[in-house]
């Protein structure tokens, strides 16, 4: 058995054996392959049928569960190890880790716990840990928890949308190396309003010890102020300031590392999307809101469209596709790699699609911008769609 055998056995053998003595508390394995969860952390839970474990992989936009019985881990295990170039396992009593060198020769770590910690609960179902904690200041200056840091009833929802933003912007920052690294990191928030996930953002990254200066760009001087206030209140000016301005008079000048615009109404997504290519920004992430430029164009090109497009509500939901499939494939065009998924839950709110497109290192081809503006204007020509802001302002023509 080779070195690297020996020291992926030896790391199985101990998370078996900690599980079987309910001395395991939690499971990771990280560093993956690209197609793959970029984590997989696991917990011991007791089923029906025995001890089990539950691992949970963790995606960009997404969590799956499964749970392993005991008997069954053995194998699963194994193919996770040579996989994950990193795996850590946390006992009672120690901590181990499985780390690999460049050439994929593996090694074991242990190192014992200066006291005894608890056994993890084995509840099947456990409650939520969140990235933005109720007892954070911020929530409670934005009146989203009581004194006391609790969530207020009404707040529920806005306190789980939070999260859910700050999660998906995690996996999106980490994804663009942009997490971690020593520079400061300038984020435009274009469309900020009240400040609830500008200051969640700022505060998660602050807690993870990276440099952050967020601008967050409101036409409404009122909120504004509010939220530069509540800045100063909470003495993070160095890391967060608002300004009073139309996104399309954003300055061409000041350098921007990832731009956000979460539901800036229908052209003001564009003018977002445009500030941020112009300033080639390494990460966009956008949650489009209305979309009458387009709707106003629909046309019923082919004939098997005609008595769909006459409903209302599917010429609306048709023109939110096809603005944001434009949107996506003239990212791609500009050399970024665009993905759409659901933002919340449609029973919070309708707009719930968010699209986001990360800068590709490599960039694009001229023979790949020719592929793509001909899909575009294909797609286009099928919904008699003549004009749409974004191209336009790149000076593509989609006819």
């Amino acid at each position: 058995m080779s070195e690297k055998d020996t020291a992926i056995q030896q790391f199985i053998a101990l998370l078996q054996e900690a599980l079987a003595q309910k001395t395991l508390i939690k499971l990771s394995l990280s560093k993956g392959p690209k197609e793959a969860a970029q984590k997989i952390l696991g917990r011991p839970i007791a089923l029906k049928k025995g001890l089990a474990l539950q691992a949970t992989y963790r995606y960009p936009t997404q969590d799956k569960v499964q749970n392993y019985l005991l008997a069954e881990l053995d194998p699963q295990l194994s193919s996770w190890l040579q996989d994950y170039k990193a795996a850590y396992l946390k006992t009672t009593t120690e901590e181990i880790q499985l780390l690999f060198n460049r050439r994929g020769i593996a090694r074991l770590q242990r190192k014992k716990m200066a006291q005894k910690a608890e056994p993890a609960a084995l509840s099947h179902n456990r409650k939520k840990q969140y990235l933005i904690s109720a007892d954070r200041p911020f929530l409670q200056a934005l009146g989203i928890t009581d004194a006391k840091g609790r969530v207020k009833d009404k707040q529920q929802d806005k306190f789980r949308q939070i999260n859910k933003y700050v999660e998906i912007m995690q996996a999106q920052l980490e994804q663009t190396n942009l997490l971690g690294q020593a520079a400061r990191l300038r984020i435009v928030d274009m469309g900020s309003g009240k400040g609830y996930l500008s200051f969640a953002l700022v505060d998660f990254l602050m807690q993870q010890g990276q440099e952050v200066e967020l601008l967050g760009v409101e036409l409404r001087p009122e909120l504004v102020e509010f939220c530069q206030q509540l800045s100063e209140q909470l003495g993070w000016q160095a890391s967060i300031r608002f300004m009073a301005m139309d996104i399309a008079d954003f300055p061409k000048e000041l350098k921007i590392d990832v731009l956000i615009a979460l539901h800036a109404c229908n052209l003001a997504t564009d003018y977002a999307l445009h500030k941020g290519l112009l300033q080639g920004a390494d990460l966009l992430v956008v949650a489009p809101c209305c979309h009458k430029e387009i709707r106003k164009q629909i046309q019923a090109v082919a004939p098997q469209w005609r008595f769909p497009l006459k409903q209302g509500i599917f010429q609306e939901r048709q023109a939110e596709l096809l603005t944001d499939s434009i949107r996506a494939l003239l990212l791609e065009h500009q050399g970024y790699q665009a993905k759409a998924f659901e933002f919340i839950s449609g029973q919070h709110t309708a707009k719930n699609l968010m699209l986001a497109a990360q800068k590709r290192p490599q960039g694009v081809t001229e023979e790949e911008q020719a592929s793509i503006l001909l899909e575009l204007r294909a797609l286009a020509a099928e919904f008699g769609i003549k004009e749409q802001e974004l191209a336009k302002r790149l000076g593509l023509a989609l006819v």
